[in-house]
């Protein structure tokens, strides 16, 4: 650690995929260096949309699959969170719904984060260039540093 510089929160989102397990891990270990520092995971669903006035019914179905989704990540989250804590790592888990990249900005400047850790899926060459990945446009719009973890 840099002398004088503390980091008393980590936000780490999580997708629950390889990568960012990999940055879970990661974030874990820099966050197990000082007692004092807090390590956020998130987890962000995006919320399914159906139009308005659907009398198929789908609309309580979405809401439940979404409730479910909510629901199984938070309990996936505090498996892991579980595991933290034993090791001395304050940890504390949520769930959002909504954009992963918004509500990830949103959630660090709530926590009042020093630092993102996130993992990065490469998702090709043709997707990357229309969309951008998560862990890039958190990165470009972060006030706070982001490591992304490979």
């Amino acid at each position: 650690m840099i002398p004088g510089f503390k980091l008393k929160a980590i936000v780490c989102p999580t997708d629950f995929s390889e990568e960012a397990s990999k940055a879970v891990q990661f974030a874990a270990g820099i966050a197990g260096l000082d007692p004092e520092c807090v390590l956020y995971l998130l987890h962000v669903v995006k919320p399914v949309y159906v139009p308005v006035g659907d009398i198929s019914g789908a609309s309580e179905i979405i809401v439940e699959k979404n409730d479910r989704e909510i629901r199984n990540s938070r309990e996936r989250l505090e498996r892991l969170a579980s595991e933290f804590r034993k090791d001395g790592i304050q940890t504390h888990v949520s769930v959002k719904t909504g954009d992963p990249v918004i509500s990830i900005l949103g959630f660090a400047e709530e926590y009042k984060a020093d630092m993102i850790v996130m993992g990065n899926r490469k998702h090709g060459f043709k997707k990357g260039i229309l969309l951008g990945s998560v862990s890039e446009r958190v990165s470009a719009n972060s006030p706070v540093s982001v490591l992304i973890v490979r």
